[in-house]
């Protein structure tokens, strides 16, 4: 079974179904603009028209990138671009922080990640291996990556991603996820932006003539500074959605518009580690599978350009060094002179009076 973690005691995926990866249309019932197809993966074009659903996005997970991590929970929160659209343009700063709107999607998961969390991560998050492991957690697997998938097409199209740091942290991890399952495509049609991007674009253009101290764009940050508070239940999966969701109903129509014009597809974006296995199965660095940065990583196909038996390298010369060939002769000659000295040496010890 490809891409499980050893010791994990999920049960074995049920293969992916071709449905989900085929399915292009929303039900009838969805919205005339949700009614057109999905670019399919790789295309690098704009969402073909609004986008229809914003999926808030939160991962935490057991370090940071250098340490390859795993998911440990996740969560997506889907609405559609009406409850954004009919929200009232806000006149200065919202005085109290904005309920979501009644209308909404929520899938919530903590996740075994087969590895030790970093003391750091567990002391942020709450979360631990061996917490994870004595609640039952599963693994992140292939049924897992389905229910993803039919998590965004319950949503009316086109959808996209929304996460705070996504394209540095949400968006690579997830995709890092994915890959190892050998499931990289089960996101098709998605686009992503990441909410920083947005809320910097949205406050610049809101005071463009504004100088001072340089400003924080940390979700806390931001959230301190339109309500005055600090957000409940940070770095939780779903208390992060909920903050990112109160932040985005600011100045919902701005950020609506910005993400029409950014938005990009979540197959453009690199893991942000690959694994590459031949006959192990367990995704942490073994004899059977190697666990490299992707920055670090090397293409090795033969189909590629790789020659899968190379010719042996040739011995390295020094330079100005003379060859072999030309030692021998001057060593010859000194061996046989000193063997003449020395039998003349032995013959004149051996004649009286000499």
């Amino acid at each position: 079974m490809q891409g499980r973690p050893e010791g994990c005691s999920c049960p074995p995926h049920l293969p992916y179904p071709l449905s989900l990866g085929t399915h292009t249309h929303p039900p009838p019932h969805a919205p005339p603009q949700a009614q057109r197809q999905i670019p399919t993966m790789g295309s690098q074009a704009l969402p073909p028209g609004p986008v229809q659903t914003l999926i808030f996005l939160d991962l935490e997970a057991t370090g940071l990138p250098f340490s390859q991590p795993k998911v440990t929970e996740l969560c997506l929160l889907a609405i559609h671009r009406w409850a954004l659209e009919r929200l009232p343009t806000p006149q200065g700063p919202p005085s109290t922080v904005p309920p979501p709107p009644r209308v909404l999607d929520k899938l919530s998961l903590c996740v075994a990640p087969g590895k030790a969390c970093s003391p750091a991560a567990s002391e942020i998050t709450g979360l631990s291996t061996a917490v994870l492991a004595a609640h039952g957690r599963q693994c992140f697997d292939a049924n897992l990556a389905n229910m993803l998938r039919a998590f965004l097409q319950r949503q009316p199209q086109p959808w996209c991603l929304v996460a705070h740091n996504g394209d540095r942290y949400d968006f690579p991890l997830l995709q890092a996820e994915l890959a190892v399952l050998g499931l990289a495509s089960a996101l098709d049609g998605a686009f992503c932006v990441d909410s920083i991007a947005a809320l910097k674009a949205l406050e610049q253009a809101g005071s463009p003539s504004e100088h001072g101290p340089r400003k924080s764009y940390s979700l806390g940050s931001i959230y301190m500074r339109l309500y005055g508070q600090a957000p409940p239940d940070s770095h939780t999966a779903e208390g992060d959605v909920l903050a990112l969701l109160s932040i985005c109903q600011w100045r919902p129509q701005a950020l609506l518009r910005w993400v029409d014009a950014h938005a990009r597809p979540f197959s453009t974006v690199k893991p942000m580690y690959v694994v590459t296995a031949s006959t192990g199965t367990s995704p942490r660095p073994s004899a059977a599978m190697a666990t490299v940065p992707l920055a670090s990583a090397r293409d090795t196909s033969p189909n590629r350009g790789g020659n899968r038996n190379p010719k042996p390298l040739s011995p390295v010369k020094s330079p100005g060094a003379p060859p072999r060939e030309g030692l021998l002769a001057p060593l010859g000659l000194l061996a046989f002179l000193t063997l003449a000295v020395a039998t003349l040496y032995r013959l004149s010890l051996a004649i009286p009076g000499q």
